[in-house]
């Protein structure tokens, strides 16, 4: 099991020198996979061989994914690095989560956008998206939330942007803003189904 997987380990397999940066140890993860999956052999010895380099790819993988988070929070390190740091890293566990809902991933998915929220709470994109997963998962009640924590923050973003640009102008706000939101919303879920290839029926 990856405990028992050491680090370093866990970089070799992935052909990676240790310190290797999220974006590079993504990219060999994806690469190796390729090379590995057991659809390519028609060999019962080759398949089976491809299973195991697989798993093994899948475990160092995981253990660098949880590598990084937990390294996201290093008590020595000061506020503002830590800030920063989780900001990337949040970023990181979003861009996981995307390729994830690419491919169907919807439950590895979900984990990835909650690991990005973890970071960074105010990850506006990352509550939209898992709202999104949600509702397609059939978890209507957590999609709602996720949607409407989104809208929110939105929406205090707007005001926050409003009030620096000209406070005087104040045309009835929240009508205003609620049909922008929804609007936005509706956009962003018509752009999440494009990209997640809903038109060729997956």
């Amino acid at each position: 099991m990856s405990d028992r997987l050491n680090i370093n380990d866990a970089y070799s397999i992935l052909g990676l020198k240790p310190g290797a940066s999220p974006t590079e140890v993504k990219q060999a993860y994806r690469k190796l996979v390729k090379i590995w999956h057991p659809d390519r052999f028609s060999h019962p010895q080759k398949i089976q061989e491809a299973e195991e380099k697989i798993k093994q790819i899948n475990e160092a993988y995981n253990k660098l994914k949880s590598y990084l988070s937990s390294s996201a929070n290093p008590s020595s390190q000061k506020n503002q690095t830590n800030f920063y740091t989780n900001r990337s890293n949040a970023e990181l566990f979003y861009n996981w989560g995307a390729e994830n809902a690419k491919s169907g991933k919807y439950e590895e998915a979900l984990a990835d956008f909650t690991h990005a929220i973890r970071l960074n709470p105010d990850y506006i994109d990352a509550y939209k998206y898992r709202g999104f997963i949600c509702s397609l998962l059939g978890y209507e009640y957590r999609a709602a939330s996720d949607l409407n924590k989104a809208a929110q923050m939105e929406g205090k973003l707007k005001n926050k942007q409003a009030h620096s640009a000209s406070p005087s102008s104040r045309p009835s706000r929240t009508s205003q803003r609620k049909s922008k939101l929804k609007s936005l919303l509706e956009r962003f879920l018509q752009w999440l189904k494009y990209l997640l290839g809903f038109k060729r029926s997956f």
